[in-house]
């Protein structure tokens, strides 16, 4: 899933993030670089922000024999930096993720991210708390999308197509050997 999509959707229709969204390959380097963003008046952390994260692609099995179709369950994670400064135990933070959760609904919950590859759109798949400190709570929303791929996205060797085989065939018994069977088939 493209996290970059993700992100503009949540700049643009999530108020309560304020803009403040980023990308990264994980949490660490989220927190790190894109999470601490400062107020520009107050040159304070500026509360909540987020980091949008490629989490795993979950693929089925192939619905057809021939591997025709595959679903693959793609999940991102939304983590907010909420302001926990108000008490060490985090309660104050914590009782602000219900109504982040609303809100990134209204921004994420049943958009299509990729109409070529699902109809259905992205669904909510879990949260959790991932960290906290005496000034900051960590929450990672899961946001999962199904992605069908087929023989299409694959490899498509160069050349000629196959249409046409021919196939001489030996009877097994020596005495028939003089009338060999011939099978031709075409391969559409």
């Amino acid at each position: 899933m493209d996290i970059s999509r993700v992100i503009g959707q949540l700049r643009r229709y999530c108020p309560e993030l304020g803009g403040r969204v980023g990308g990264a390959a994980d949490f660490e380097n989220g927190a790190e670089t894109v999470i601490t963003i400062n107020d520009p008046k107050t040159g304070k952390l500026a509360y909540p922000s987020a980091v949008v994260i490629p989490l795993e692609d979950e693929p089925g099995s192939n619905d057809l024999l021939d591997g025709n179709l595959q679903e693959v369950i793609e999940t991102i994670g939304v983590i907010v930096m909420f302001d926990a400064s108000a008490d060490r135990r985090g309660q104050a933070a914590v009782s602000q993720v219900e109504a982040m959760k609303y809100a990134m609904f209204r921004a994420l919950l049943s958009w299509v991210i990729d109409p070529e590859r699902g109809a259905r759109g992205l669904y909510y798949a879990g949260g959790e708390l991932l960290t906290f400190d005496r000034a900051r709570l960590f929450w990672m929303y899961r946001m999962s999308f199904d992605a069908t791929i087929s023989d299409a996205d694959g490899f498509i060797p160069r050349g000629d197509p196959l249409t046409n085989v021919t196939e001489t065939i030996q009877p097994d018994n020596p005495v028939d050997l003089a009338t060999p069977v011939v099978v031709e088939e075409t391969v559409c």
